[in-house]
């Protein structure tokens, strides 16, 4: 799996064909709550900010439109998580569940001419207009067919996907072309509903909220910004823009973990190490706060937002480089049971403590695609997600079969360009001396 965002995509120009999911059945109030995240989500898309990510799958043959069609209907079907939708109610956000789904054939159109560039600007328009939370089926679902090769591009509000759904249904997608039936799919809805049922048995002497509390309090009680000065004032937002980088290669990925192991660490807490360590040697605090998202303990099966947030300090250490990886393991172990309560006992706590700061959070996620299903050999997949104004850094690493990256989404200034690419270039030099050593 590859990772960028829209404002650098490019497609390939071809001839187009969509496909709108139609619901049919009935409809009923689902027993799934709407997350804290879905909240913040759905209210940023009220809001007019476009919240999109899209799973491409790139085929080294043109494959047939009808068998697509066909296996595009099978994947909506399967999960019950892509055939709800959310409405407005006096009380919030509701959502609802249609029964069944079926796909009809709503575009096709000849090679428009337009080159990889403006064709994907133009793709992500469709996706923008098309992946309306607040409408039934709003996922955008088309292919580019060429005379040798094909891209479907499967777009979904983030708010019925993550990473891992997208890398299960790239694997789902190509077991059904290749005339297989996938494992039988879990219900996200459930899964979700687990995660609320655990919300709800917080109580106030939870001492998860009481770590919660002490990274709040030593934070001033504002959520994490990136803390190198990016150019963008308090109140204000930047366009935004995204910096990819190949961190280590796959054989150098390989023996920076078994270096770090052998140390006594674990190969996420030791890139935050150097990540800390670089923001750190260009002006930054000795602990950088962040919030890194978590698995919530969905099944491997299932498709949904399922992501917890955990709070996390990492030090960037004063001493050996790997006495750092070792204590942000440490760290990394004691913060991920924080996540298990969710957002909402958490706002419910201490909301009215917090002070305004930036609109987006300064977050390290972390995925290894090593671990999940995926497409099948041949098949190149990657993940783009929308582009939007934004005030703050936004830190995505993930290793996949060709090493360990990053993806860094930023406001587009020059100041945010000359530090944020000064860190990597840092952090970069002290990975490549772990692999060395």
């Amino acid at each position: 799996m590859k990772l960028s965002s829209s404002e650098t995509w490019e497609v390939e120009p071809g001839e187009l064909v969509r496909w709108q999911p139609v619901p049919g059945g009935g409809v009923v109030r689902s027993g799934a709550p709407v997350s804290e995240n879905e909240r913040f989500h759905l209210d940023s898309v009220s809001q007019g900010q476009p919240g999109w990510i899209a799973l491409t799958l790139e085929f080294p043959e043109r494959l047939d439109e009808e068998v697509l069609g066909e296996v595009a209907t099978t994947v909506i079907a399967r999960h019950d998580v892509l055939r709800s939708h959310y409405v407005r109610t006096a009380a919030g956000y509701q959502r609802v569940l249609h029964a069944a789904v079926d796909v009809k054939e709503a575009l096709r159109e000849p090679d428009s001419g337009l080159g990889p560039r403006a064709f994907a600007e133009r793709l992500s328009g469709s996706i923008t207009a098309t992946c309306d939370p607040f409408e039934p089926m709003p996922h955008f679902l088309a292919a580019v067919l060429r005379s040798s090769t094909t891209t479907l591009v499967c777009g979904f509000d983030h708010c019925y996907v993550d990473a891992r759904s997208l890398a299960l249904l790239s694997g789902e997608i190509c077991e059904l072309l290749a005339g297989r039936t996938p494992a039988p799919a879990e219900s996200g809805l459930e899964a979700l509903r687990r995660v609320a049922e655990v919300e709800a048995s917080v109580t106030a002497d939870d001492p998860r909220l009481g770590g919660w509390e002490q990274f709040l309090a030593a934070a001033g009680w504002t959520v994490p910004e990136f803390p190198l000065d990016l150019g963008v004032d308090p109140g204000a937002t930047a366009d935004m823009h995204t910096m990819v980088a190949t961190l280590l290669p796959a054989e150098a990925a390989r023996e920076f973990s078994s270096t770090v192991h052998r140390h006594g660490a674990r190969t996420y807490p030791a890139v935050l190490t150097c990540a800390a360590r670089a923001i750190e040697s260009l002006g930054g605090p000795g602990e950088v706060p962040t919030v890194v998202p978590t698995g919530t303990g969905a099944g491997p099966g299932c498709v949904g937002w399922s992501v917890g947030n955990a709070p996390l300090r990492i030090a960037a250490g004063s001493d050996d480089l790997f006495s750092a990886m070792r204590a942000n393991t440490e760290r990394l172990a004691a913060a991920l049971p924080l996540a298990e309560i969710g957002l909402t006992p958490v706002y419910g706590a201490f909301g009215h403590l917090l002070r305004p700061g930036r609109n987006d959070v300064f977050m390290m996620s972390y995925v290894d695609y090593t671990r999940m299903p995926g497409p099948h050999p041949g098949v190149r997949a990657e993940q783009v997600s929308s582009s939007k104004a934004t005030d703050t850094a936004q830190w995505w690493f993930w290793r996949d079969a060709d090493g360990i990256h990053v993806r860094v989404r930023h406001p587009h200034t020059d100041r945010a360009v000359e530090a944020l690419g000064a860190t990597l270039r840092e952090m970069s030099a002290l990975i490549a001396q772990v692999v060395v050593r």
